[in-house]
């Protein structure tokens, strides 16, 4: 099956954390986020360098907040994990409310492996603030570590917080098929992609599910979708010529 970690940047918002950057920071700010948008995370962070001034985290109205939250996204991408865990941190402390540090940090530690730090980070945010995508990251957690009764768990948890976030429910299912739940994982494969439609991982997903259930013909009707979508993936390649060889 194919499993995509998705990069906690989507959720962080960064149009929503300029509002309270005066208008020559805001700028220089545009122009930060432009060049990391572009993967030049290099510049980027050399103005981010520029307008950031650490005497002024606790001041009240300072940019400083979202300039630190976008340099740690900056040093994630460039895998300097321990100037990025710096920044989040501070954020946590600039904004002691703030989830998104929290969903970030742990994020940033699970893609690195480094899944003790993920979980510790995700539980201290959940102390702030029950939020679905700590749940699904800690989830993530117990599936690498093959716990998938605490995994089933975990997403459950998620998906009751949050019940548009398809990707926990395409995470519940591959802990139900590893748990040999296939009816119940079709169910949350299902849910998933009604959720993301265009998806061919969930929907290669949702061909397992099918096979594991003996109803071939859905089997090679979504696993026939899943390549059309993505054809070059080569677990959907195999998968599809698995399937597809067999007799109805």
């Amino acid at each position: 099956m194919v499993e995509k970690i998705i990069s906690a940047v989507k959720h962080c918002g960064f149009a929503g954390i300029v509002l309270l950057i005066s208008a020559p920071v805001l700028a220089s700010y545009d122009e930060a986020l432009k060049l990391y948008q572009q993967k030049n995370y290099q510049e980027s962070l050399k103005i981010l360098a520029r307008d950031l001034n650490e005497a002024n985290d606790l001041v009240s109205g300072s940019p400083n907040y979202n300039i630190r939250f976008l340099a740690a996204h900056c040093h994630w991408k460039l895998g300097n994990i321990q100037s990025a865990a710096a920044h989040f941190q501070r954020c946590m402390t600039i904004r002691k409310d703030s989830i998104d540090p929290y969903v970030d940090l742990a994020f940033c530690y699970y893609d690195m492996k480094d899944y003790n730090a993920a979980e510790s980070t995700a539980v201290r945010g959940a102390k702030i603030k029950q939020d679905a995508l700590l749940y699904y990251i800690l989830g993530r957690i117990a599936n690498t570590r093959k716990d998938y009764w605490r995994a089933k768990a975990l997403f459950e948890k998620a998906n009751s917080i949050d019940p548009e976030l398809g990707i926990s429910y395409n995470a519940l299912g591959i802990a139900l098929m590893n748990l040999q739940k296939y009816s119940e994982a079709n169910t949350a494969f299902s849910v998933a992609l009604a959720l993301n439609p265009g998806s061919a991982e969930i929907t290669n997903n949702l061909a397992q599910s099918y096979d594991r259930l003996a109803n071939l013909q859905k089997a090679k009707e979504h696993i026939t979708r899943a390549k059309n979508i993505n054809g070059s993936n080569p677990v959907i390649i195999q998968n599809y010529q698995r399937i597809s060889a067999r007799q109805l």
